[in-house]
């Protein structure tokens, strides 16, 4: 699956299984990401790199193609942080749900 999306190099992709995503302990950080819509009580995938969070009962094709596609999205971008200015200046400008990123990982989802 993780080919299918376009990711390079899937070996190096590892998934976790958590009780929550992991959140901002910058409270500025914190406010943004909540505000954006980019981190909140609904949100149960996130990924960082190779590293894709997945909350406890929330593993589906549906997430993990989607945020596959994240870990692709990354590697195109070369770094975390080269991603993360792109990405979140998309949420801060379209909202997270119009987000060109966001957008093509949706495009990207098994269904």
């Amino acid at each position: 699956m993780a080919r299918a999306v376009g990711v390079t190099s899937p070996e190096l992709i590892r998934v976790l299984d958590v009780s929550k995503l992991p959140m901002p302990e910058d409270p500025i950080l914190y406010q943004a990401a909540v505000a954006t819509g980019m981190l909140g009580p609904n949100m149960v995938g996130l990924t960082l790199g190779h590293g894709i969070y997945i909350c406890h009962g929330h593993c589906t094709l549906r997430l993990i193609s989607h945020e596959l596609r994240h870990v692709c999205q990354y590697e195109q971008a070369g770094s975390i942080t080269a991603f993360l200015g792109v990405y979140l200046e998309q949420i801060v400008t379209s909202g997270y749900q119009n987000a060109p990123l966001e957008i093509d990982a949706r495009n990207h989802e098994a269904r």
